[in-house]
């Protein structure tokens, strides 16, 4: 059952585990082809795989940080979340990974007050009204569906699936695309001057 979004912030309903995979390897084909004219196929292949996984790596650091300021996940579950793998000099591309559902608000400090329940979601306080916490149910954050005591159901944070592409957390992975290019540029040219390159992509 998809979630049912309610003006108060959060989700009445959790969506299945969601996966999701950005890649970059097409913005660099181009300098690869004349890198392999210059250098030769494996030479190039190694100078890109370099390049795409020292800025690959930053760009995680920059996407998890944007996403734990953005949407107040915690930094633990965004960092087992959010993976990345590297290029190999066969595939010349990264993957930057995200799986996981939406969250519940006890992963969000949510307190109970007289009027409801309070949480910090998406970097500032919110409030839900006639909300409640059931510590026997591991803290989690609950609202009835009616005027009746029953039913009952259990309201849900931000997912890490979609906050990867809003906002901060989508532009930090997004502005790693042209510092793959200058990376490149620098290890080709490095590597033309007579520089031996390590594994690292450090002279």
């Amino acid at each position: 059952m998809r979630p049912r979004h309610i003006a108060s912030g959060a989700f009445s309903f959790p969506e299945p585990a969601m996966r999701l995979v950005v890649t970059e390897a097409d913005t660099v084909r181009s300098q690869f082809e004349a890198a392999c004219r210059r250098l030769g196929d494996g030479e190039a292949r190694r100078v890109f795989s370099m390049a795409l996984n020292m800025e690959g790596r930053k760009a995680l650091t920059a996407h998890r940080r944007a996403l734990v300021k953005q949407s107040s996940i915690p930094r633990s579950d965004v960092h087992a979340a959010v993976r990345f793998t590297q290029a190999t000099r066969s595939s010349l591309e990264t993957r930057t990974t995200g799986s996981g559902r939406h969250l519940p608000l006890s992963r969000f400090g949510a307190k109970q007050f007289s009027y409801g329940v309070r949480a910090k979601l998406w970097g500032k306080a919110q409030m839900y009204p006639s909300a409640f916490v059931v510590r026997r149910y591991g803290n989690n954050v609950y609202k009835r569906t009616s005027a009746k005591r029953l039913p009952i159901e259990q309201l849900w944070g931000p997912a890490i699936p979609v906050e990867m592409l809003r906002d901060d957390a989508f532009e930090a992975w997004a502005a790693q695309s042209p510092k793959i290019a200058q990376e490149a540029q620098l290890l080709f040219a490095l590597m033309l001057s007579g520089v031996a390159i390590g594994r690292q992509g450090t002279p």
